[in-house]
C-alpha cells in the first residue's frame, strides 16, 4: 500500500514538474514575442539561476582613458575626452557585470595597475576633436602573450564595428598606442589592449548622444575575447 501511494506521488510530482516547464516556456515565449524579454536577458538569467554558487568568475579591468589625470582631447566648445571615456568605460562595466564577470574600473594612473593580474584590460580612449570618424585598438607592441593579445584586439576590432556599425581607422595606430604605459606596468600574465571608440569631431553623435552603443561595442569585444579562453565562458 505504501509503495502504491509513493507511485501516485510521484507521478503527481512529475505532472506538477510538466505543467512548471511548460508554463514558464509559454511565460518566456510570450515575453520575447511582446518585446519585454530578448534571448540575451533569458539567457543571463537561467545562466544565474544553474550557475554553480562557488564558480570562480573571470576579472577585467577598464581604464577610463584620463580620468584622474587630465581632460584628455577637447574640443573648443569644452567637450573632454575624459568626459566620454569615463561614461562609456561605467556603462561598459554595467553590462559586463550584468554578464557575470568581475570588472575593475580604473584611473589613467592607477595604482592598481602595478603588476595587475586580469584575464583582459581593456583602456578606453577617444581620438581629438577632427572631423574624421573611426576606432582603432592596439595591443602591446612587445608581449609575451602575443597570441592572446592579438584575439583580445581582434574580439575588440570585431565586435565594436559590429554593434557601432563604424568602420576601423586603419593603420593610424601611434607609438602612444603600442608603447601604451599601462602595459609596462600589469604582470605579464595578463592580456591588453587599448581602443580609442572614435573621433571627438567626426564621431560626437554616438559618443554623446549614444553612449551605450560605444559601452555595448567594448563590452561586446571583452565577452568575445573571453568566451574563447574561459573554461565556463560568460554570456554575452
Amino acid at each position: 500500500m505504501d509503495f502504491q501511494r509513493l507511485e501516485r506521488l510521484h507521478w503527481w510530482l512529475l505532472r506538477l514538474l510538466l505543467v512548471t516547464l511548460l508554463a514558464l516556456i509559454a511565460v518566456v515565449g510570450l515575453g520575447i514575442y511582446q518585446g519585454r524579454l530578448t534571448r540575451t536577458m533569458v539567457s543571463e538569467r537561467l545562466g544565474r539561476l544553474f550557475a554553480a554558487p562557488d564558480t570562480v568568475k573571470p576579472y577585467v579591468a577598464l581604464i577610463a582613458g584620463h580620468r584622474g589625470f587630465d581632460t584628455g582631447a577637447m574640443c573648443a566648445d569644452g567637450l573632454m575626452e575624459v568626459m566620454i571615456t569615463e561614461d562609456v568605460t561605467d556603462r561598459a562595466a554595467q553590462l559586463l557585470e550584468t554578464a557575470g564577470i568581475k570588472v575593475q574600473v580604473l584611473d589613467e594612473y592607477d595604482s592598481a595597475l602595478e603588476g595587475l593580474q586580469a584575464d583582459a584590460l581593456v583602456s578606453v580612449h577617444v581620438d581629438s576633436c577632427v572631423p574624421l570618424s573611426g576606432y582603432k585598438v592596439a595591443s602591446p607592441e612587445q608581449s609575451v602573450l602575443p597570441e592572446q593579445d592579438a584575439r583580445l584586439r581582434s574580439c575588440l576590432e570585431d565586435r565594436y564595428g559590429e554593434e557601432t556599425g563604424m568602420r576601423i581607422h586603419a593603420n593610424t595606430e601611434t607609438s602612444d598606442m603600442f608603447g601604451y604605459h599601462a602595459f609596462q606596468r600589469i604582470a605579464d600574465s595578463t592580456p591588453a589592449a587599448i581602443i580609442e571608440i572614435g573621433f571627438l569631431g567626426g564621431d560626437r553623435e554616438l559618443l554623446v548622444d549614444h553612449a551605450d552603443v560605444a559601452a555595448r561595442g567594448v563590452a561586446a569585444g571583452v565577452v568575445c575575447y573571453l568566451n574563447a579562453t574561459w573554461a565556463t565562458p560568460p554570456s554575452p
